[in-house]
């Protein structure tokens, strides 16, 4: 007993020494005290840890290398807790914290530089910055840990002031690197988590079981992500133990555990038969939108008088210009659409393009005032009478041919300077001809199929080369207004605006292009072709588009074109038209509806003065974008008809084919029986009246329908 007590009271005196010399030297005791109780604590975390796997927890926290250990993390200034890093803070950035819930594109979203951030004063900002004590560079958290330790050790040999400097110069120091960086003075960019910090953890923890990896197998040797798996073109490779089974059921629960947890769409590959097996997705570019068209687009001007620009259409994912290349496959260009669609709104960027680049514009508006921006300026010429119409075509067509004349090889180079460029506008094709048939039976008495429709006819198929263009406006593309499908084929470029039913959609762009409904609620919107191949459809590519703007400016511009010549605006005949054009225009019935003819007007119509003459080193007004809203136009005939020699207007008499009276109501069958009536009605001596033909459909008036609708009911029951 005595000896029991003689080593207990011997172990007090050990430990009352040492608490003697704790009280006598403190510093040097506190020193003592985190150099052994660091690693201590160090040991008993990894004794912990090593337990914890015993025991059959989850050991993913588990320190896996020599370097995570307590002592190495301190003095390293990473993370204390062993397992993954809490932040991406390396040595020498700033981090950001990791929540694993979060994506890594909402960890940089979220950084403190980040665009849109709220502002705060540097004060707040720097005690911000130093709460966030997990997210301080390394260099930064290593120094303010070695402040204590560092100042122990100075204490205890002696430098107490030189320690004290020491302490604050580190602290200070540190703290400044952690917290003033990328907070205040940006000295560096804080360091957004990467995908193997946010997303590695969850990953491995279901792909590791579906794998059959040991727990102790580290996660960097068999899965790699992208820092920033948000890019296209960003990677994962996962690598596939030799004996892993596979299969469809495997590389499906492989990929689910790897996509499910990404952001995007990402394609996978599979490298079994590699000598080091893997498998590896790799981010997707993301689908690219498709642009809306704009509702109002500015007009461009362009000193090619063969290519005119129109508006804007969707190419795949960007918007291209629409131009009219009246050098190619499109010579003449046609705009159709119902009553106020906006057809003159596009006929005049045809107008004004011609006219800005010297060409002579000649306008048949038997409407009156479709297009009345254009009237009074020089170099154009607007008819509105049926007998100013007819003779502004006969005298197209002569100076077309004499043209052809002069160009050829044989042709007289004196005319040939004299050649200028034309372009003849027929704004309501259908009225103008409806009123031009009227004319010719009920005001000269023309008998026959009038020579005036196969004018227009022989103008589109020979108009190109002699630099004669047409431009057409017409409420729908009916072959009896352009003389058959060969003519009407040669309108190369083609527009339909607003709303377009089935049948005249197939009069237009043909039964096999499919049908494309444009937004109708934006004003002007339409679909156009050119003749280009669909490569998808290997049909005709009809596209929706939007015309361009240019009413308000009309007028403006064609003040500041070009001066046109003074025999165009005093409304004679183009100088190139020789006698022997006009011999040859004679078997084409031409003379005699010509100005001054027996059955032309007795005036000729004469262009606008000449307001300006444009310095070609001046550019035009710009032009001014607006919604696009067409001239309201009135179906058939609505204005007076006018005589041989400027008669006073004669009053309107409409038309119908015999498809029309049927439609309107005139004739009390559908159009299948209306013909076998007329048939038989011949047969029985009922005379049918003989109309006005234009060479395919034969019109009839109204009194006329009726006159034969009484006569054919009389003698249906006249009879037994």
């Amino acid at each position: 007993m005595r000896t029991v007590l003689s080593c207990g009271w011997e172990g007090g005196a050990v430990y009352g020494d040492l608490w003697a010399w704790v009280a006598e030297e403190p510093a040097k005791a506190a020193a003592a005290a985190v150099m052994i109780g660091i690693p201590a604590a160090g040991a008993l975390a990894q004794q912990r840890q090593k337990d914890r796997a015993r025991s059959g927890r989850s050991g993913a926290s588990a320190p896996r290398r020599a370097g995570d250990t307590v002592l190495v993390r301190f003095l390293a200034g990473r993370d204390i807790k062993p397992g993954d890093p809490s932040s991406s803070a390396s040595w020498w950035c700033a981090g950001e914290e990791v929540v694993r819930d979060r994506t890594a594109a909402d960890l940089a979203a979220g950084a403190p530089d980040a665009p849109g951030k709220q502002q705060h004063t540097v004060l707040r900002t720097i005690a911000a910055g130093a709460g966030r004590w997990s997210c301080w560079p390394g260099v930064a958290r290593a120094s303010v840990r070695l402040v204590v330790p560092a100042a122990v050790v100075a204490g205890w040999s002696g430098w107490g002031l030189v320690a004290a400097a020491g302490t604050g110069v580190l602290s200070a120091a540190g703290v400044a690197a952690a917290v003033t960086g990328p907070a205040v003075l940006g000295w560096w960019r804080p360091r957004p988590a990467g995908a193997d910090l946010v997303h590695g953890p969850g990953m491995w923890a279901a792909l590791r079981p579906a794998l059959g990896v040991d727990e102790s197998q580290r996660r960097e040797r068999w899965l790699v992500l992208s820092d920033d798996v948000s890019v296209p073109g960003a990677r994962v490779v996962l690598r596939l133990p030799a004996g892993w089974p596979g299969g469809e059921a495997g590389k499906r629960a492989i990929t689910a555990a790897v996509t499910d947890r990404l952001p995007g769409e990402w394609s996978e590959k599979w490298h079994r038969a590699d000598s080091a097996p893997f498998a590896e997705w790799i981010r997707k570019e993301p689908p690219r939108k498709v642009p809306t068209l704009p509702e109002s687009v500015e007009w461009k001007a362009s000193r090619d008088p063969f290519q005119v620009y129109v508006g804007q259409a969707v190419r795949g994912y960007d918007l291209e210009d629409v131009v009219i290349r009246t050098k190619s496959a499109t010579p003449h260009f046609g705009v159709g659409g119902l009553t106020g669609s906006g057809k003159s709104t596009v006929l005049y960027l045809g107008v004004v393009h011609a006219r800005e680049n010297g060409v002579l514009v000649d306008i048949l508006d038997t409407k009156q005032n479709s297009m009345a921006e254009a009237e009074g300026k020089s170099g154009v010429r607007v008819h509105k009478t049926p007998a100013e119409c007819v003779a502004a075509l006969g005298e197209y067509l002569m100076s077309m041919m004499a043209a052809e004349t002069a160009i050829g090889k044989t042709g007289d180079p004196a005319l040939r300077q004299l050649l200028v460029p034309r372009l003849m506008v027929a704004d309501e094709l259908p009225t103008m001809m409806k009123m031009a048939l009227i004319w010719w039976k009920y005001q000269i008495k023309g008998r026959g199929i009038p020579p005036f429709a196969e004018w227009f006819s022989i103008g589109l198929l020979q108009g190109r080369s002699a630099d004669h263009r047409f431009g057409v406006g017409a409420q729908q593309w009916a072959n009896a207004y352009f003389g058959g499908t060969m003519e009407r084929a040669q309108i190369g470029w083609k527009a339909q605006l607003g709303f377009c039913d089935s049948p005249s959609w197939a009069v237009a762009f043909g039964a096999s292009t499919p049908m494309v409904s444009p937004d109708t609620t934006v004003p002007g919107r339409g679909v156009f072709a050119d003749g280009r191949i669909n490569p998808e459809t290997n049909g005709l590519w009809a596209r929706e588009f939007q015309p361009a703007y240019i009413v308000p400016e009309v007028s403006t511009r064609l003040d500041w074109a070009p001066s046109a010549p003074a025999w165009f605006d005093a409304g004679e005949r183009a100088p190139w038209i020789t006698a022997e054009t006009l011999k040859t225009a004679e078997s084409l019935a031409i003379p005699d509806f010509l100005v001054g003819g027996r059955l032309g007007p007795a005036h000729p119509v004469m262009g606008g003065p000449v307001t300006h003459r444009r310095n070609h080193a001046v550019g035009v007004v710009p032009p001014r974008s607006g919604v696009v809203t067409g001239v309201p136009v009135t179906a058939g005939v609505t204005g007076g008809v006018t005589g041989a020699g400027g008669a006073a207007p004669q009053p309107a008499v409409e038309l119908f084919s015999l498809a029309e009276a049927c439609g309107a109501g005139l004739l009390p069958w559908d159009y299948a029986t209306a013909k076998v009536y007329k048939g038989r009605s011949t047969k029985k001596g009922i005379e049918f009246p003989s109309g006005i033909p234009d060479g395919r459909v034969t019109y009839y008036t109204r009194d006329e329908i009726e006159d034969w609708l009484e006569r054919w009911q009389a003698s249906a029951q006249s009879r037994p």
